[in-house]
């Protein structure tokens, strides 16, 4: 963050003597072209503990929550027993978390995990796979791209293919964050609220 406010601030300071010399000649004809209209601001998740927001994150199929989240108490603690304290304790927050959300919530997270394992290996690898590069984004793109994949997985296929494939929505993103936002919703879609 500091760094985007120096570069900004070396950005302006360039610009400014050409700016200041503009001041006093005439103004140019406006373009004949309407101007893009601006994009909206991405939605920021909140930070409980104040100070910078989090960054977005994805849900990584195939880790031990997966199994821990669908197992009965006593269960749970047979299995936790076989990880380090600080392992442990973050577990048992995450499990605490799942285990306070409404039953119908609890339901619809187990199933999306459940419908992961259906996938063929293959379409695992490449879910897998597109959660990694979605990871090596900025946190700026991040946030971008997770919104995006949230408003995809809400849509049927058909819409879908129809929101790709509009060039306004291409353009906003890279190759590479298009090929996220094609794997992920299509075979790892988030769950509805």
């Amino acid at each position: 963050m500091k760094g985007a406010i120096q570069i900004v601030g070396v950005v302006w300071l360039a610009a400014a003597p050409g700016w200041a010399s503009d001041q006093n000649k005439p103004p140019k004809n406006p373009p004949a072209s309407k101007p893009a209209p601006p994009r909206p601001a991405p939605r920021v998740q909140p930070n409980p503990g104040g100070g910078a927001p989090k960054p977005a994150r994805i849900a990584r199929p195939g880790t031990p929550m997966d199994a821990l989240r669908s197992m009965t108490p006593e269960q749970r603690e047979r299995v936790l027993e076989k990880f380090p304290p600080t392992q442990q304790a973050k577990m048992r927050e995450q499990l605490a978390k799942f285990d306070s959300l409404p039953e119908a919530q609890k339901q619809r997270q187990l199933q999306f995990y459940d419908e992961f394992w259906k996938l063929a290996p293959d379409k695992q690898s490449m879910v897998r796979t597109q959660i990694k590069a979605f990871e090596q984004l900025p946190d700026d793109r991040k946030l971008a791209v997770k919104n995006a994949y949230a408003r995809l997985s809400r849509e049927t296929p058909e819409g879908r293919a129809d929101i790709l494939n509009r060039p306004n929505f291409r353009n906003r993103f890279s190759p590479e964050e298009l090929q996220i936002l094609t794997v992920l919703p299509q075979y790892y879609p988030i769950p509805p609220r």
